[in-house]
């Protein structure tokens, strides 16, 4: 149970750097037509990354539920701060790094694992018969309240895969709780610089590393655009993020 989350980027836990442990199986896409219920009474392991175990967006009390910190050495993620955007650069790098590390633990707990309890023995399918599995966590009665958690680091604009990763029916939340593995070549990304900074948004550059996979499966590395936006109640959220791994 993770509804209702506080204090989330105020949590003095320092973050490390990513990791996650690799799953064998490639989650298959999966389209958004019609389920229906059906009920398995064969017991199925649930596997998750090690890094979706202890990942990010959780209460307090909940030991199941994954923990949200915006920590670093010297610097604390604002919860709100007006005068954050004209911090130092290096400061403000450096929370974004905190910040970009709890969106890639969130990206993968919603979207590879699951990060609320499930039933295994009930499900419903879609067309092509992947199966959603019973979200047994009691404050979790629709789509709307997977949205609340998730929003919770990620900005309402932020163009999520939600959709297609849960079902809701009957008053119940089902989760694809798909397996894949993540790039066995990845490994880490650094923010390096600050690209423009508007009110109310502030751009970033990050640049992934891999040590294979290029050309001739030669290492390289990938750029991307890492924007956060603050929100209405003054909250800064992941407005665009790319998941490197």
């Amino acid at each position: 149970m993770i509804k209702r989350i506080t204090a989330i980027f105020l949590a003095a836990v320092m973050l490390s750097a990513v990791s996650c442990d690799k799953k064998e199986e490639e989650k298959p896409a999966v389209d958004s037509p019609a389920v229906t219920t059906e009920t398995d009474t064969t017991e199925t392991t649930e596997t998750t990354p090690e890094a979706a175990e202890t990942a990010v967006i959780g209460t307090e009390t909940e030991t199941s539920a994954v923990t949200t910190s915006i920590f670093t050495e010297d610097f604390t993620f604002p919860e709100n701060d007006p005068e954050f955007e004209e911090q130092l650069d290096n400061e403000v790098i450096n929370a974004a790094q905190a910040l970009f590390e709890t969106a890639c633990e969130t990206e993968w707990i919603f979207t590879v694992g699951s990060p609320y309890e499930l039933d295994t023995s009930e499900y419903v399918t879609n067309d092509y018969g992947w199966q959603y599995y019973l979200i047994t966590d009691e404050e979790i009665d629709s789509f709307e309240d997977v949205l609340e958690d998730y929003y919770e680091v990620f900005s309402p604009d932020y163009k999520n895969t939600l959709d297609e990763l849960y079902r809701e029916q009957d008053g119940k939340v089902y989760c694809l709780n798909g397996a894949r593995g993540s790039n066995i070549f990845y490994e880490g990304t650094e923010v390096t610089l600050i690209t423009g900074r508007d009110d109310g948004e502030i751009r970033f550059n990050v640049v992934s590393t891999y040590s294979g996979g290029g050309e001739d499966n030669t290492p390289y590395t990938e750029e991307n655009e890492f924007i956060i936006r603050r929100n209405d109640d003054g909250a800064w959220r992941i407005a665009k993020f790319k998941l490197p791994y």
